[in-house]
């Protein structure tokens, strides 16, 4: 018993951030955001927020793009 209760400590504690999303969109999105002249002044934290914020609504709650970046915009941009 001490050993599947070790053994699932382990899995826990070395189990990686799983993401519904390709990791390949997020660098898409925050380089793109990036190299924006409109978003020089806003931190590549608050982008890669924005980011994640947007791509979960999108694959996550299936909802549309512009509703997602609008909503996430304002949650990650004022």
């Amino acid at each position: 018993m001490k050993v599947i209760l070790i053994i699932s400590i382990l899995m826990v504690s070395f189990a990686r951030t799983a993401y519904s999303y390709p990791e390949s969109q997020i660098k898409d999105c925050v380089s793109s955001a990036l190299s924006n002249p409109a978003t020089k002044s806003i931190s590549k934290i608050a982008i890669t927020n924005y980011c994640d914020c947007a791509l979960k609504a999108i694959f996550d709650e299936n909802k549309d793009i512009r509703e997602s970046g609008y909503e996430c915009a304002q949650e990650n941009f004022n």
